[in-house]
C-alpha cells in the first residue's frame, strides 16, 4: 500500500532539503496523477494558508495580492471567488501551489515530487461555475 504525505515546499527549502529531496523523473515509480487523498490534503493546506492571509496571485496579474484585498474587491460576499477552498482549487489547476508530495512504497522506497509536476483530474475538484 502506497503511503503519501504533503509537505510545504517553503519549509523544505528553508531546511535545505528541497532540491536534494526531489526524485528525478526517470527514477519515479508512481503515477503522474495526484490521488484523491493527496488532492484533498493539498486543497485543505492551501485553503488554510489563504485563510491565514497568504499572498495570492490572480490570473492576469504579476504581483501577489493578499487574500483580504481579494475579498474586499469582491462585490458579492457569498461569491465563490472569495471562498478559500475554491481559491485553492484554482491554484492547484494553475500549478501555483509550492508543496511536495512524498510517496512511500511498502519496500521503503521514498519518492518526493513537487505538486506542480503532477497532474490533476479536473472532475475530482468539483468546480462550479
Amino acid at each position: 500500500m502506497l503511503r503519501s504525505e504533503v509537505l510545504d515546499a517553503e519549509v523544505a527549502k528553508s531546511v535545505g532539503a528541497y532540491s536534494a529531496a526531489v526524485t528525478p523523473f526517470a527514477e519515479r515509480r508512481s503515477g503522474l496523477y495526484l490521488t484523491k487523498f493527496e488532492v484533498a490534503r493539498i486543497i485543505g493546506e492551501r485553503a488554510k494558508q489563504i485563510t491565514s492571509g497568504a499572498a495570492m496571485s490572480l490570473p492576469g496579474t504579476t504581483t501577489g495580492l493578499d487574500s483580504v484585498e481579494i475579498a474586499e474587491r469582491c462585490t458579492n460576499p457569498r461569491s465563490l471567488a472569495v471562498d478559500p477552498v475554491m481559491m485553492a482549487k484554482y491554484d492547484l489547476l494553475q500549478r501555483k501551489i509550492r508543496m511536495l508530495v512524498r510517496r512511500t512504497w511498502p519496500d521503503g522506497v521514498v519518492e518526493t515530487i513537487p505538486v506542480n509536476e503532477l497532474m490533476v483530474d479536473v472532475t475530482m475538484l468539483n468546480l462550479q461555475y
